[in-house]
């Protein structure tokens, strides 16, 4: 559309300046009239919602009031007890979207910004911000959200599920100092030729099919191929039409027609991982405490990240390198490594959520993690993620002798 100045700007989809919580739901639900542009354009009232799912601290851990948090060019204004309209000076102060407290450890974002500028806004917001994390919803955990798809649902509903693996610790000769590891990484493949990059081993899939159909055939695809092992996005069918598109970082797309739908499933989903991050961090702290006799007793236990095959040495390099030295790596953590072999490190690291210390020891047949207490539980869930996605498709995990994936099962048996 051109007027006299021009071209219009385009729509990034800000939300309006509203007043109260009433007012905003009415208006993600889709219950205000359309304007007159949009009756021209036969566009519709209601905007896709974009969530992002955050993680803060533990309650073992002082951390500033929920306004603190945020970088000095948010502006959260209090609409109640637990929400905010989020404004932000380098976008004029518009109305990037509104901040709830769901509960006191994971606040939510809803937007409905066109995606490329809320995945932007939330990577300069977030990932650089060392009070607040993501949700990393690893693979075992999608699954368990999967089984819970599969007994709540009716067998004809399309359920969709998204699988990515890409080698890239894998070497070759031709990948050079241009290489990076942050999530910044582009996907356009004439830039990657420009760069003098080179294809790297990657499996991307996306399947929307009936569930009675998925339950049938993923298992035995699963036995095939090794990177479907890692899930990292599934679609829950809401009531009506649609669903809920939760991807393996937190960011949740509402493709149902209920705002509040969309919200209970939320508030469901952060009980279930709430569940399963407190017990992990109450079953692998490390802490000592002194006896009767004045003897000291350490108790805690060790997460086991166990690989389906070990490690060339080559890709055991490139993952020190890129994976645990550079700054921008997408496991968001640094400190110290020391040699002990050809394929063997310690590290003493430090997570750059909330600048928590971890002690790391790799192999070429297991990454050995160790949480001092009042560590992030999140840490473990952000370490399974990446590690699925970029090194490992088929890793074993423990949580002390406890599998993962049964933590995660129990946890799920426990809100659903």
């Amino acid at each position: 559309m051109k007027t006299d100045l021009g071209y219009l700007p385009p729509d990034l989809g800000y939300l309006p300046r509203l007043q109260s919580r009433e007012e905003f739901v009415d208006y993600l639900e889709g219950f205000v009239p359309k304007t007159e542009a949009e009756l021209e354009e036969a566009k519709p009232a209601r905007k896709l919602i974009k969530t992002y799912m955050l993680e803060t601290a533990s309650q073992n851990h002082i951390t500033p009031d929920l306004v603190s948090l945020f970088p000095e060019r948010i502006n959260l204004h209090r609409l109640d007890d637990t929400l905010y309209r989020v404004e932000d000076t380098n976008h004029d102060g518009k109305v990037v979207g509104l901040l709830e407290e769901l509960d006191d450890r994971h606040p939510v974002i809803y937007t409905t910004m066109k995606a490329d500028e809320s995945n932007k806004w939330a990577r300069e917001v977030v990932d650089k911000n060392p009070w607040l994390d993501r949700l990393w919803l690893s693979s075992p955990i999608l699954f368990e959200l999967w089984n819970h798809v599969q007994r709540t649902t009716p067998p004809d509903r399309y359920v969709r599920l998204g699988f990515d693996h890409e080698a890239h610790y894998e070497t070759s000769s031709n990948i050079g100092e241009l290489d990076r590891d942050s999530e910044d990484t582009t996907d356009n493949e004439e830039e990657d030729e420009v760069q003098g990059l080179i294809e790297r081993r990657r499996s991307k899939v996306t399947v929307t099919e009936r569930l009675i159909i998925l339950k049938e055939k993923l298992d035995h695809f699963l036995d095939l191929y090794d990177p479907l092992h890692s899930l990292v996005q599934l679609q829950v069918p809401s009531g009506g039409r649609g669903g809920h598109l939760f991807y393996y970082d937190g960011h949740v797309t509402n493709r149902s027609d209920s705002f509040l739908e969309h919200r209970a499933a939320l508030k469901l989903i952060l009980k279930f991982y709430r569940n399963i991050t407190e017990h992990a961090e109450n079953q692998l702290w490390v802490n000592t405490t002194k006896t009767d006799n004045d003897a000291y007793y350490m108790y805690g236990s060790p997460v086991t990240i166990q690989f389906s095959n070990p490690l060339s040495s080559a890709t055991f390099d490139r993952f020190v390198d890129l994976g645990l030295k550079r700054r921008t790596s997408r496991f968001r953590i640094g400190g110290y490594i020391t040699r002990h072999g050809p394929t063997k490190i310690h590290m003493a690291a430090i997570d750059r959520h909330l600048w928590q210390p971890l002690l790391l020891e790799l192999t070429s047949k297991q990454l050995l993690v160790v949480l001092p207490h009042g560590t992030c539980g999140n840490t473990i869930h952000r370490l399974v993620t990446n590690v699925q996605r970029s090194l490992d498709p088929k890793v074993n995990v423990w949580l002390g002798s406890e599998p993962y994936k049964s933590v995660i099962a129990t946890s799920m048996k426990a809100v659903a």
